[in-house]
């Protein structure tokens, strides 16, 4: 999954600047989630797209108001959110704000924050009407939503006060910041069931897949591997990359990784790599899963125009088909797979690896 660098600014907002291909789910108005799975940063804050650019460097602009842990140059991965309207925003104030009580400020304060998405622990600022001269300038943090954060303000949206001296103000919003740290998890395990779904709906479709073969000789195999992953770093990883050397000079070799690509709306592909070599020669295995073979054929152009740039020596292309062995073309045997989805060829012996969406 792409990955994008914070750049902090005062705006209300974030603009994404990245490769078309890679934003073209987004769009202006849509909400996300900002997600850091830094050991030391695990944190998540939401907010509106208000611009979208195209260019090669992945960066996203944000208020820095809005980043509490996060801070310039952190990377994190966006998710797209669709939240509620809000039936209740508790808003927590000093105490020092004399001019205002605790209780019910809905036709007060709402028209001030209507359409602005909030979330736990957010610093807002507002407005109150006042007879007596300018209207007052209020800043609260936000410390409960119904129903649960992040949300927007809209027509139905009642906004309740509470009122707390500064110190326990402080405690308020570090207790909401370690809530956003958890959500993290909760935002990881539905990116994996999202994932869950695709290939279950791949295998249940019977969705087609097919692949291409590059050979390649006087080639560090660990190095190609490297090189292919760095391609594919803007996908997401369904399948961790697995290297066996089997020799002092990493030249018998096996390397696999598989990712998901979601191109568009409800469109996914599965793109499963492998690298086989022995001696001073090797093969290089793309696998492409995808709902229909137009779709697999603009996959495997797109990917062997790069990875032709990528190494000139990748001398021979053939297309592979279904379970065959890249190697001699005989059929693998798929019921003796292992948990790893690895199999040896009963005809020339090769050790090969099932694509994902059939060993699901």
């Amino acid at each position: 999954m792409v990955t994008y660098k914070i750049v902090p600014q005062f705006r209300d907002n974030c603009i994404i600047h990245g490769k078309e291909e890679f934003l073209k789910n987004f769009k202006l108005g849509d909400t996300v989630f900002l997600i850091s799975n830094q050991p030391t940063k695990t944190y998540s804050v939401v907010s509106k797209i208000d611009g979208i650019e195209y260019g090669e460097e992945p960066i996203i602009f944000i208020d820095k108001r809005n980043l509490d842990k996060l801070s310039e140059s952190d990377e994190v991965s966006i998710l797209k959110y669709n939240p509620p309207e809000a039936q209740e925003v508790c808003i927590d104030i000093s105490n020092e704000f004399s001019l205002i009580t605790r209780g019910d400020w809905t036709s007060n304060i709402r028209p001030s924050l209507k359409n602005k998405l909030v979330d736990l622990g957010q610093e807002v600022s507002f407005l109150i009407p006042w007879e007596g001269g300018p209207p007052i300038i209020g800043t609260g943090v936000i410390d409960s939503t119904i129903p649960y954060p992040p949300v927007y303000i809209g027509d139905r949206t009642r906004i309740v006060i509470e009122k707390y001296p500064m110190k326990l103000l402080s405690v308020i919003k570090e207790k909401k910041m370690l809530s956003k740290e958890r959500r993290v998890d909760i935002l990881n395990k539905q990116v994996k069931k999202d994932t869950v779904l695709s290939l279950r709906s791949m295998k249940f479709n019977k969705f087609p897949n097919r692949g291409q073969k590059y050979g390649f000789e006087r080639t560090n195999p660990k190095h190609l591997f490297k090189s292919v992953l760095n391609l594919m770093k803007h996908l997401e990883s369904i399948e961790d990359p697995v290297e066996e050397v089997f020799d002092d000079k990493q030249q018998d070799y096996f390397a696999s990784a598989v990712f998901l690509d979601r191109q568009e709306q409800n469109n996914f592909q599965i793109i499963d790599i492998q690298v086989i070599s022995s001696g001073k020669s090797g093969t290089l295995i793309v696998w492409v899963t995808a709902e229909n073979n137009t779709l697999i054929s603009k996959t495997l152009k797109r990917l062997d125009e790069r990875i032709t740039q990528l190494k000139h020596v990748l001398e021979q292309k053939v297309e592979i088909i279904n379970a065959q062995c890249p190697e001699c073309g005989g059929e693998l045997p798929i019921k003796d797979i292992d948990i790893y989805g690895m199999v040896e060829c009963s005809f020339c012996n090769k050790i090969s690896k099932i694509p994902k969406v059939l060993r699901y």
